[in-house]
């Protein structure tokens, strides 16, 4: 089964995003990722400490 996907443009490259996130409304992101964070999803707090990271620099 194919995972839902979005396409952007910017110039000349393409960004493809497959990820079912891309179908949900701005509201059930919001409270998908709440709810990862509480559940203490590992993947996603490494990525929030990267963002952290890269802007203490």
């Amino acid at each position: 089964m194919d995972k839902p996907k979005k396409e952007f443009k910017y110039g000349n490259t393409t960004v493809v995003i497959h990820s079912p996130l891309v179908m949900m409304t701005e509201k059930e992101r919001k409270n998908w990722f709440k709810d990862e964070w509480e559940k203490g999803n590992q993947v996603l707090r490494d990525i929030a400490s990267a963002v952290h990271d890269c802007y203490q620099s």
